[in-house]
């Protein structure tokens, strides 16, 4: 077996088809991939549905006694996979049809590296405030070098040898959603891990959010930046800002996240908002671990 694409699953049976469906159409050979969803514990097991389906690779479905979060079910599948490689996407992922075939061209032109892949929101969720979060939620215009993309092990669609987790897994520190995937990046990049972009290897992110799910989120993703900070204390800076740039930011979106400040300017209200609730999951991350 070549790869192994790895689907953590929780309540989303009709994406879930989708993306499954899909995977038949890779022009990639379909004799080398097996697929596996793991379900983490959804309300109504989706086995008996995605059974159903024809499929034209290899599939295995697991399903979890309990919800434990997607570092958890991928730590537990990566365990039972049996490709070489491994390729970690979403249940809400569609994947175009040469996915594998960009992934693993890199893949057979290098060594030991990870291929990371570009995610599109689905031309069905878009609108003006889709597509003005999609450059914030993932941060590709922050890639300097297309062969060395350091802090981007975005789990929706990345690849690598399994090999590079004989000592290493997600880490069960995280609770909330964000940053599980980029501190496990952070780390196998310190072990020698090299992020190569291919936006050619594209998926098609069917997900979507209005403003107050968009601000809740990264609430979280502040709560989860406190945790990174703790683990990787160099990168403090990074994640949690200290003074003077804190206090500008926090006064800052403050002001700027006023209900008036919407009839000014939309798009500086909505990033203001999202500033000032990433410093309230700050906030509450700080004080729930007591940490500073």
């Amino acid at each position: 077996m070549e790869i192994t694409i790895i689907i953590p699953t929780y309540n989303r049976l009709e994406l879930l088809k989708k993306v499954l469906i899909a995977y038949n159409n890779q022009t990639y050979d379909l004799k080398k991939i097996e697929v596996i969803v793991y379900d983490d514990c959804s309300q109504i097991s989706p086995e008996k549905e995605i059974r159903k389906i024809k499929k034209k690779y290899k599939f295995r479905f697991y399903r979890g006694n309990k919800n434990c979060g997607q570092g958890e079910v991928r730590n537990k599948v990566i365990k039972l996979a049996k490709g070489k490689y491994i390729l970690f996407t979403g249940d809400d992922m569609i994947p175009e049809p040469n996915l594998l075939e960009e992934h693993m061209a890199l893949h057979k032109k290098y060594n030991g590296i990870a291929v990371l892949g570009r995610i599109f929101w689905t031309k069905e969720i878009r609108n003006k405030f889709m597509n003005f979060i999609e450059g914030i939620q993932f941060h590709y215009s922050n890639i300097k070098d297309r062969n060395n993309a350091k802090f981007h092990f975005y789990t929706s669609n990345i690849s690598l040898e399994k090999s590079w987790f004989n000592n290493e897994e997600y880490s069960k520190e995280f609770k909330n959603y964000g940053l599980e995937d980029i501190e496990i990046g952070y780390r196998l990049e310190k072990k020698g891990l090299r992020i190569v972009y291919n936006p050619k290897a594209v998926v098609y992110h069917d997900h979507s959010y209005n403003f107050e799910q968009f601000c809740n989120r990264m609430k979280n993703v502040g709560k989860s930046a406190v945790i990174f900070a703790r683990l990787h204390p160099e990168l403090k800076r990074k994640y949690l800002f200290f003074f003077p740039l804190d206090y500008i930011l926090r006064f800052g979106s403050f002001l700027l996240s006023r209900k008036f400040i919407e009839r000014i300017n939309q798009k500086v209200y909505w990033y203001s908002n999202f500033v000032y609730w990433y410093f309230k999951g700050i906030d509450e991350g700080l004080k729930e671990e007591n940490m500073f």
